[in-house]
Protein backbone atom coordinates (compact mmCIF):
# COMPACT_ATOMS: atom_id res chain seq x y z
CA UNK A 1 0.00 0.00 0.00
CA UNK A 2 1.18 3.49 -0.83
CA UNK A 3 0.63 5.85 1.80
CA UNK A 4 0.63 9.89 2.24
CA UNK A 5 0.65 11.24 5.76
CA UNK A 6 -0.08 14.60 5.94
CA UNK A 7 1.36 16.18 9.42
CA UNK A 8 2.99 20.23 9.83
CA UNK A 9 4.76 18.26 13.19
CA UNK A 10 7.78 15.76 11.95
CA UNK A 11 11.40 15.69 12.90
CA UNK A 12 13.30 17.75 13.97
CA UNK A 13 10.71 19.38 15.61
CA UNK A 14 9.30 17.80 19.16
CA UNK A 15 5.87 17.23 20.58
CA UNK A 16 3.51 13.51 20.60
CA UNK A 17 2.58 14.47 17.66
CA UNK A 18 5.68 15.26 15.95
CA UNK A 19 6.49 11.49 17.59
CA UNK A 20 3.50 9.81 16.60
CA UNK A 21 3.59 10.03 12.75
CA UNK A 22 7.45 9.60 12.57
CA UNK A 23 7.01 6.34 14.66
CA UNK A 24 4.00 5.36 12.88
CA UNK A 25 5.59 6.03 9.34
CA UNK A 26 8.71 3.49 10.13
CA UNK A 27 6.46 1.10 11.36
CA UNK A 28 4.33 1.10 8.49
CA UNK A 29 7.28 1.26 6.18
CA UNK A 30 8.56 -1.85 8.10
CA UNK A 31 5.88 -4.13 7.78
CA UNK A 32 6.15 -3.71 3.66
CA UNK A 33 3.90 -0.18 2.95
CA UNK A 34 5.50 2.43 0.58
CA UNK A 35 4.91 5.34 2.78
CA UNK A 36 5.86 9.46 2.17
CA UNK A 37 5.26 12.43 4.34
CA UNK A 38 4.21 15.54 3.49
CA UNK A 39 5.40 18.04 5.73
CA UNK A 40 6.40 22.05 7.11
CA UNK A 41 9.82 23.28 5.83
CA UNK A 42 11.38 25.07 8.38
CA UNK A 43 14.04 26.88 6.83
CA UNK A 44 15.99 27.16 3.80
CA UNK A 45 18.73 24.34 4.19
CA UNK A 46 16.06 21.52 4.78
CA UNK A 47 15.67 20.09 1.16
CA UNK A 48 12.46 20.04 -0.39
CA UNK A 49 12.51 16.70 -1.48
CA UNK A 50 14.50 13.67 0.44
CA UNK A 51 14.57 9.90 0.99
CA UNK A 52 15.78 9.47 5.24
CA UNK A 53 15.07 6.02 6.40
CA UNK A 54 13.14 4.84 3.69
CA UNK A 55 10.74 7.61 4.16
CA UNK A 56 10.28 10.17 0.73
CA UNK A 57 9.93 13.17 2.78
CA UNK A 58 8.43 16.16 0.30
CA UNK A 59 8.35 19.67 1.99
CA UNK A 60 5.85 22.46 1.80
CA UNK A 61 6.27 26.67 2.65
CA UNK A 62 3.89 27.87 4.50
CA UNK A 63 3.69 31.85 3.88
CA UNK A 64 1.16 35.07 4.64
CA UNK A 65 -1.26 34.19 7.32
CA UNK A 66 -2.40 31.42 9.44
CA UNK A 67 -5.66 31.06 7.84
CA UNK A 68 -4.16 30.39 4.19
CA UNK A 69 -1.99 27.04 5.68
CA UNK A 70 -4.60 24.99 4.77
CA UNK A 71 -5.27 25.67 1.75
CA UNK A 72 -1.54 25.81 1.05
CA UNK A 73 -1.18 22.48 1.91
CA UNK A 74 -4.24 21.25 0.10
CA UNK A 75 -2.95 22.51 -3.43
CA UNK A 76 0.98 21.19 -2.30
CA UNK A 77 -0.86 17.59 -1.78
CA UNK A 78 -2.64 18.28 -5.08
CA UNK A 79 0.77 18.45 -7.38
CA UNK A 80 1.98 15.46 -5.25
CA UNK A 81 -0.74 13.68 -6.45
CA UNK A 82 -0.33 14.42 -9.96
CA UNK A 83 3.32 12.85 -9.99
CA UNK A 84 2.41 9.31 -7.56
CA UNK A 85 -0.88 7.53 -7.20
CA UNK A 86 -1.31 7.02 -3.35
CA UNK A 87 -3.86 4.89 -1.93
CA UNK A 88 -4.40 6.50 1.19
CA UNK A 89 -4.01 9.99 2.45
CA UNK A 90 -3.54 9.93 6.57
CA UNK A 91 -3.91 13.62 7.78
CA UNK A 92 -2.72 14.19 11.04
CA UNK A 93 -3.98 17.42 13.13
CA UNK A 94 -7.07 19.95 12.08
CA UNK A 95 -5.13 22.34 9.85
CA UNK A 96 -4.50 20.43 7.08
CA UNK A 97 -8.26 19.58 7.17
CA UNK A 98 -9.28 23.32 6.11
CA UNK A 99 -9.89 23.62 2.49
CA UNK A 100 -9.15 20.06 2.00
CA UNK A 101 -11.00 19.36 -0.91
CA UNK A 102 -8.93 15.87 -3.30
CA UNK A 103 -11.50 13.56 -4.49
CA UNK A 104 -10.78 10.19 -5.50
CA UNK A 105 -7.99 8.99 -2.68
CA UNK A 106 -9.66 7.91 0.67
CA UNK A 107 -8.34 10.58 3.47
CA UNK A 108 -7.68 9.31 7.12
CA UNK A 109 -7.60 11.51 9.79
CA UNK A 110 -6.56 11.12 13.25
CA UNK A 111 -7.45 13.57 15.87
CA UNK A 112 -4.22 14.05 17.83
CA UNK A 113 -4.64 17.52 19.68
CA UNK A 114 -5.76 18.83 22.96
CA UNK A 115 -6.76 22.45 20.94
CA UNK A 116 -10.01 20.12 19.53
CA UNK A 117 -11.21 19.65 22.98
CA UNK A 118 -10.20 23.60 23.66
CA UNK A 119 -12.53 24.09 20.53
CA UNK A 120 -15.54 21.93 21.92
CA UNK A 121 -14.91 23.31 25.17
CA UNK A 122 -15.30 26.55 24.12
CA UNK A 123 -18.75 25.81 21.71
CA UNK A 124 -20.12 28.62 19.87
CA UNK A 125 -19.29 28.73 16.18
CA UNK A 126 -16.82 26.44 16.54
CA UNK A 127 -18.86 23.35 16.52
CA UNK A 128 -20.71 24.14 13.05
CA UNK A 129 -16.70 24.21 11.53
CA UNK A 130 -15.64 21.47 13.59
CA UNK A 131 -18.59 19.72 12.01
CA UNK A 132 -17.69 20.80 8.27
CA UNK A 133 -13.94 19.21 9.40
CA UNK A 134 -15.03 16.14 10.44
CA UNK A 135 -17.63 15.80 7.45
CA UNK A 136 -14.12 14.74 4.95
CA UNK A 137 -12.45 11.38 6.61
CA UNK A 138 -13.93 8.48 5.27
CA UNK A 139 -12.08 7.47 8.47
CA UNK A 140 -11.50 8.89 11.49
CA UNK A 141 -8.62 7.80 14.56
CA UNK A 142 -8.28 9.24 17.98
CA UNK A 143 -5.40 7.84 20.12
CA UNK A 144 -6.98 8.09 23.05
CA UNK A 145 -11.41 7.81 23.44
CA UNK A 146 -11.91 11.50 25.06
CA UNK A 147 -10.43 12.62 21.34
CA UNK A 148 -13.32 10.18 19.78
CA UNK A 149 -16.01 11.74 21.66
CA UNK A 150 -17.81 14.22 18.66
CA UNK A 151 -20.84 16.74 19.80
CA UNK A 152 -22.40 15.80 16.74
CA UNK A 153 -22.81 12.79 14.22
CA UNK A 154 -20.06 12.31 12.01
CA UNK A 155 -20.36 9.84 8.73
CA UNK A 156 -16.62 8.19 9.00
CA UNK A 157 -16.18 5.29 11.34
CA UNK A 158 -14.52 6.18 14.39
CA UNK A 159 -11.63 4.08 16.07
CA UNK A 160 -9.44 4.31 19.51
CA UNK A 161 -5.84 3.13 18.29
CA UNK A 162 -3.12 3.99 20.69
CA UNK A 163 0.00 5.71 20.17
CA UNK A 164 3.09 3.36 20.61
CA UNK A 165 6.97 3.16 21.53
CA UNK A 166 9.51 0.23 20.34
CA UNK A 167 10.44 -1.33 23.94
CA UNK A 168 13.77 -1.82 22.97
CA UNK A 169 14.87 1.68 22.33
CA UNK A 170 14.25 2.54 26.03
CA UNK A 171 15.55 -0.89 27.53
CA UNK A 172 17.19 -0.01 30.96
CA UNK A 173 20.69 0.89 30.99
CA UNK A 174 22.68 0.44 33.92
CA UNK A 175 25.91 2.10 33.19
CA UNK A 176 24.40 5.12 31.85
CA UNK A 177 22.20 5.84 35.00
CA UNK A 178 25.34 5.21 36.62
CA UNK A 179 26.76 8.12 34.95
CA UNK A 180 24.08 10.29 34.33
CA UNK A 181 23.17 9.99 38.15
CA UNK A 182 27.37 11.10 39.13
CA UNK A 183 27.10 13.86 36.71
CA UNK A 184 23.73 15.50 38.28
CA UNK A 185 25.46 14.40 41.91
CA UNK A 186 22.80 12.24 42.66
CA UNK A 187 23.47 9.14 44.71
CA UNK A 188 21.33 5.80 45.06
CA UNK A 189 19.15 6.62 48.21
CA UNK A 190 17.69 9.48 45.71
CA UNK A 191 14.68 8.71 43.87
CA UNK A 192 14.42 10.39 40.82
CA UNK A 193 11.19 11.14 39.06
CA UNK A 194 11.50 12.10 35.39
CA UNK A 195 9.03 14.79 33.50
CA UNK A 196 9.15 14.91 29.77
CA UNK A 197 6.95 17.27 29.42
CA UNK A 198 6.79 21.02 27.11
CA UNK A 199 6.06 23.45 29.77
CA UNK A 200 2.74 24.21 28.49
CA UNK A 201 -0.70 24.67 29.74
CA UNK A 202 -2.09 21.43 28.40
CA UNK A 203 0.87 19.29 30.39
CA UNK A 204 -0.25 20.16 33.85
CA UNK A 205 3.74 21.15 34.63
CA UNK A 206 2.87 23.78 37.07
CA UNK A 207 0.71 21.62 39.12
CA UNK A 208 3.30 19.22 39.60
CA UNK A 209 5.98 22.27 41.08
CA UNK A 210 2.60 23.31 43.13
CA UNK A 211 2.75 19.54 43.95
CA UNK A 212 5.72 20.04 45.97
CA UNK A 213 5.02 21.92 48.69
CA UNK A 214 2.73 18.82 49.84
CA UNK A 215 5.20 15.77 49.28
CA UNK A 216 6.18 14.38 51.95
CA UNK A 217 9.35 11.54 50.92
CA UNK A 218 12.60 13.53 51.76
CA UNK A 219 14.77 11.34 49.19
CA UNK A 220 12.86 12.71 45.77
CA UNK A 221 14.46 14.95 43.56
CA UNK A 222 12.99 16.10 40.26
CA UNK A 223 14.32 15.93 36.50
CA UNK A 224 12.41 18.14 33.98
CA UNK A 225 13.08 17.91 30.32
CA UNK A 226 11.47 20.26 28.29
CA UNK A 227 10.65 24.08 27.50
CA UNK A 228 7.84 25.94 26.74
CA UNK A 229 5.96 29.66 27.94
CA UNK A 230 5.25 28.13 31.48
CA UNK A 231 9.04 27.78 32.13
CA UNK A 232 9.41 30.90 34.09
CA UNK A 233 7.07 30.39 36.53
CA UNK A 234 7.65 26.99 37.15
CA UNK A 235 11.18 27.39 37.96
CA UNK A 236 10.09 30.45 40.53
CA UNK A 237 7.54 27.82 42.50
CA UNK A 238 10.17 24.96 42.43
CA UNK A 239 12.98 27.42 43.85
CA UNK A 240 10.70 28.59 46.46
CA UNK A 241 9.25 24.62 47.67
CA UNK A 242 11.69 22.85 46.25
CA UNK A 243 15.44 24.05 46.62
CA UNK A 244 17.86 21.94 45.55
CA UNK A 245 15.79 19.40 44.49
CA UNK A 246 15.09 19.82 40.82
CA UNK A 247 16.89 19.82 37.46
CA UNK A 248 15.56 21.96 34.89
CA UNK A 249 17.17 20.00 31.45
CA UNK A 250 15.35 22.41 28.93
CA UNK A 251 14.15 21.30 25.50
CA UNK A 252 16.17 18.17 23.75
CA UNK A 253 15.96 16.18 20.69
CA UNK A 254 14.19 12.79 21.47
CA UNK A 255 17.35 10.97 20.39
CA UNK A 256 18.90 12.96 23.51
CA UNK A 257 16.31 11.89 25.69
CA UNK A 258 16.30 8.47 26.25
CA UNK A 259 19.23 7.35 28.28
CA UNK A 260 18.38 9.56 31.28
CA UNK A 261 14.95 7.24 31.59
CA UNK A 262 17.66 4.96 32.99
CA UNK A 263 18.58 7.08 35.55
CA UNK A 264 14.97 7.88 36.75
CA UNK A 265 12.93 5.70 39.32
CA UNK A 266 9.79 6.58 38.01
CA UNK A 267 7.96 9.01 35.64
CA UNK A 268 5.29 11.62 36.47
CA UNK A 269 2.55 12.70 33.86
CA UNK A 270 0.67 15.66 35.33
CA UNK A 271 -1.00 16.09 32.15
CA UNK A 272 -4.86 18.46 32.12
CA UNK A 273 -5.15 16.95 28.37
CA UNK A 274 -3.75 14.05 26.85
CA UNK A 275 -3.74 10.75 24.12
CA UNK A 276 -2.00 7.82 24.94
CA UNK A 277 0.78 9.55 26.01
CA UNK A 278 4.06 8.81 24.14
CA UNK A 279 6.45 9.85 27.08
CA UNK A 280 4.50 7.80 29.73
CA UNK A 281 4.83 4.69 27.31
CA UNK A 282 8.85 5.52 26.81
CA UNK A 283 8.89 5.52 30.79
CA UNK A 284 7.22 2.18 30.82
CA UNK A 285 9.40 0.44 28.25
CA UNK A 286 12.23 1.79 30.75
CA UNK A 287 10.90 -0.48 33.26
CA UNK A 288 9.48 3.08 35.75
CA UNK A 289 6.24 3.21 37.55
CA UNK A 290 4.04 6.30 37.01
CA UNK A 291 1.86 8.67 38.64
CA UNK A 292 -0.94 10.22 36.53
CA UNK A 293 -3.98 11.74 35.74
CA UNK A 294 -7.21 10.39 35.05
CA UNK A 295 -7.37 12.23 31.56
CA UNK A 296 -7.53 11.01 27.97
CA UNK A 297 -5.41 8.07 27.67
CA UNK A 298 -3.39 8.12 30.66
CA UNK A 299 -5.93 5.26 32.25
CA UNK A 300 -5.47 3.12 29.58
CA UNK A 301 -1.48 3.10 30.33
CA UNK A 302 -1.77 3.91 33.95
CA UNK A 303 -3.22 0.88 35.78
CA UNK A 304 -4.24 1.98 39.43
CA UNK A 305 -1.77 -0.13 42.06
CA UNK A 306 -0.66 -2.29 39.35
CA UNK A 307 2.17 -0.16 37.05
CA UNK A 308 1.69 3.04 39.06
CA UNK A 309 -1.22 5.47 40.41
CA UNK A 310 -3.90 8.10 39.41
CA UNK A 311 -4.57 11.07 40.44
CA UNK A 312 -7.36 14.09 39.68
CA UNK A 313 -6.10 16.82 37.18
CA UNK A 314 -5.25 19.96 38.45
CA UNK A 315 -5.40 18.76 41.79
CA UNK A 316 -1.61 19.15 43.65
CA UNK A 317 -2.43 18.11 46.81
CA UNK A 318 -3.72 14.81 45.39
CA UNK A 319 -1.00 14.39 42.76
CA UNK A 320 1.35 14.64 45.81
CA UNK A 321 -0.35 12.12 47.77
CA UNK A 322 -0.12 9.78 45.20
CA UNK A 323 3.67 10.42 44.37
CA UNK A 324 4.58 9.34 48.30
CA UNK A 325 1.87 6.46 47.75
CA UNK A 326 4.14 5.31 44.82
CA UNK A 327 7.39 6.02 46.41
CA UNK A 328 6.23 3.88 49.30
CA UNK A 329 5.44 1.24 47.13
CA UNK A 330 7.68 -2.02 45.62
CA UNK A 331 8.81 0.11 42.89
CA UNK A 332 10.75 -2.20 41.05
CA UNK A 333 7.73 -4.46 40.57
CA UNK A 334 5.90 -1.96 39.34
CA UNK A 335 8.63 -0.85 37.31
CA UNK A 336 8.91 -4.69 35.60
CA UNK A 337 4.72 -4.34 35.29
CA UNK A 338 5.38 -1.18 33.20
CA UNK A 339 7.64 -3.09 30.62
CA UNK A 340 5.33 -6.31 30.84
CA UNK A 341 2.45 -4.05 29.56
CA UNK A 342 4.26 -2.29 27.10
CA UNK A 343 5.22 -5.26 25.02
CA UNK A 344 2.69 -6.94 24.92
CA UNK A 345 -0.19 -3.74 23.93
CA UNK A 346 1.78 -0.79 22.69
CA UNK A 347 4.51 -2.26 20.49
CA UNK A 348 4.72 0.01 16.85
CA UNK A 349 4.82 -2.95 14.87
CA UNK A 350 1.26 -3.77 16.58
CA UNK A 351 -0.23 0.04 16.07
CA UNK A 352 0.81 -0.13 12.59
CA UNK A 353 -0.82 -3.61 11.45
CA UNK A 354 -4.32 -2.21 13.40
CA UNK A 355 -3.73 1.20 11.39
CA UNK A 356 -3.30 -0.47 8.56
CA UNK A 357 -6.21 -3.00 8.77
CA UNK A 358 -8.35 0.14 9.25
CA UNK A 359 -7.12 1.35 5.89
CA UNK A 360 -8.21 -1.76 3.77
CA UNK A 361 -11.62 -1.84 5.41
CA UNK A 362 -12.12 1.74 3.82
CA UNK A 363 -10.24 0.72 0.45
CA UNK A 364 -12.66 -1.89 0.49
CA UNK A 365 -15.33 -0.15 0.73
Amino acid sequence: MNILMVSIDYPPTIGGITAHVYELSQALKNIGCKVSVATKLLDKTQKRHEVSEGIDIYRFDLKYVGFTYGYQINQFIKRLIQNEKFDIIHIHGMRPLEFYNIKGIPMVYTNHTSGYLKRIKKGGYRIPLLKRLFDKPQLFLAPSEELLEVPFKVKAKKVFISNGVISSRFSRDEEKRTAIRNQLGIDENTKLAIVTRRMVWKNGVKYLALATQYIQNKDLKLLFIGNGEEYDEIKNILEQNFKDRYFLLGSKQHHEIVEYYSAADLSILPSLMEATSISGLEAMAASLPLVGTTVGGIPVIIKDGVNGYLCQSANEKDLAKKIDLLLNSDIKKMGEKSKEMVDAHFDWHTIAQETLNEYKGVMNK
